[in-house]
């Protein structure tokens, strides 16, 4: 295919300004990929020619080729030149099917990402001879890592940090060690099934707690705990699953207050996908002897990877190593050593910027589907949580996007109760890897929006 790319210099000289110049190139020819400006087995300009082009040096465009075939956006071949390695292309069929259901990152590099940290562990003999080896408490150098990389987003006393099969390890686990069956367990009124199976799992009582647009009801939940004294309350605080509510500070720290005074555990969720700007730090930060902190890389990277970690009280930490041994023996070391090769890598960075960007994108062609409907959604990171209007049955929706071939979630999936009272939605932004199968699902969901309005206006 010839080379026909007209390269962005506007957009160049931008991305100089916060980065080396072989750097910007290849996030240039990664997003002109993105874009479909470059396509698949397309040959990239003469290194000469694109220096020239730019006013850079020959060298410069040397590294940014070899750091974009790095990330597996191109490939060299001896003596034919650079070509695009990437297959953007759509095939838009009547029965494809477009995941909005399943929350999850897209993935935009994240295989390239790992089949790098894959190659880099199989020509190091001694890494692997380590994770071929049982380490209970898992290996020495991963949690230095994992402490230094939460170190640089903020959170205070990290090293003794306890890894785990994923989040959901964490919140039964951490039930586990906090309760006895019969005991009774707050949460949130729409919260993650996990932590029902976890519960019911634990044999325990559960109540669900209001949800406002700040929080918990504070009221209720101080009635509640006069009258039957929990032991645990769990909380999403910072991207509330499933709708995207954020606690107020002040609400966290009322709650806080709350279990300090009625002697209750918080198990604070923060795997739930949050944009850079919108994060923040935990509660856990502010009472380490009071709250449970689980994350994990699943909403930020790949489910499948399975690397979850928990900060837990001092006085609790032997009692929880042994619990996850008790279900495990011991975590998986070799998921931590490809994950501690790659989260403090450039790489990594920029692929999470990419996401942001994406996600970012994804919100706001669904907010102007909304708005043309005139429906009101909360936008979180990966989600965006949809209250219908009364006309309108979640049921219904789901059953006619179901239909053509469109998968979401209704909000009895996220109660503990059958029944639920709220007539709303999730929409998951990840499911669709490309573009071009996301833009079809918005097309569908206008099409559905369309005769659901046009019905309602009919007047017999």
């Amino acid at each position: 295919m010839d080379t026909i790319w007209k390269v962005n210099q506007e957009r160049f000289i931008e991305l100089v300004k916060t980065q080396a110049k072989y750097k910007a190139l290849s996030i240039l020819i990664d997003e002109a990929i993105t874009d479909g400006d470059l396509a698949f087995k397309q040959k990239l300009p003469a290194q000469r020619w694109l220096a020239d082009e730019l006013n850079v040096t020959h060298g410069t465009v040397t590294r940014a080729y070899e750091l974009a075939q790095k990330k597996g956006l191109v490939k060299a071949k001896l003596g034919a030149g650079t070509f695009v390695d990437v297959d953007n292309t759509t095939y838009v069929t009547e029965d494809l099917e477009v995941d909005f259901a399943s929350s999850m990152q897209p993935k935009m590099g994240q295989q390239d990402i790992l089949a790098q940290a894959m190659a880099e562990l199989a020509q190091d003999n001694n890494a692997l001879s380590q994770i071929l080896t049982y380490s209970i408490d898992g290996i020495d150098k991963h949690k230095k890592t994992f402490s230094n990389w939460l170190t640089n987003k903020g959170i205070k006393n990290s090293d003794d940090l306890i890894f785990l099969q994923g989040a959901q390890q964490g919140v039964y686990s951490c039930l586990q060690i906090l309760t006895e069956p019969g005991d009774l367990v707050l949460h949130e009124t729409l919260c993650y099934p996990g932590f029902y199976r976890a519960a019911e799992a634990s044999r325990l009582a559960m109540k669900g707690l209001t949800l406002t647009s700040e929080g918990l009801d504070l009221g209720e939940l101080e009635a509640i705990c006069k009258k039957y004294s929990p032991k645990v309350l769990y909380i999403t605080p910072n991207n509330q699953n499933p709708t995207n509510v954020k606690y107020s500070q002040e609400q966290l720290d009322n709650i806080l207050a709350l279990s300090r005074r009625y002697q209750f555990f918080i198990i604070e969720d923060d795997v739930n996908y949050c944009l850079p700007n919108n994060w923040r730090l935990p509660l856990q930060q502010k009472a380490p002897d009071r709250v449970f902190y689980i994350s994990s890389l699943s909403k930020y990277f790949a489910g499948g990877l399975r690397v979850g970690y928990v900060l837990v009280p001092v006085l609790f930490q032997q009692v929880l190593k042994q619990n996850i041994h008790s279900q495990c023996w011991m975590v998986s070391t070799m998921n931590f050593e490809l994950a501690s090769r790659f989260i403090q890598s450039d790489s990594y960075q920029y692929n999470q910027e990419k996401l942001a960007q994406e996600l970012i994108y994804r919100q706001q062609a669904f907010k102007m589907l909304f708005d043309k409907y005139k429906l009101t959604a909360r936008l979180g990171g990966l989600n965006i949580w949809l209250e219908l209007p009364s006309h309108i049955n979640m049921h219904q929706l789901s059953g006619l996007l179901l239909a053509n071939n469109v998968k979401i979630r209704t909000a009895d999936l996220f109660s503990a109760q059958s029944g639920s009272e709220n007539n709303a939605i999730r929409i998951s932004l990840g499911g669709p890897d490309r573009r071009g199968v996301f833009n079809k699902g918005i097309e569908i969901m206008d099409k559905v929006f369309k005769q659901l309005h046009n019905n309602n206006d009919v007047v017999i």
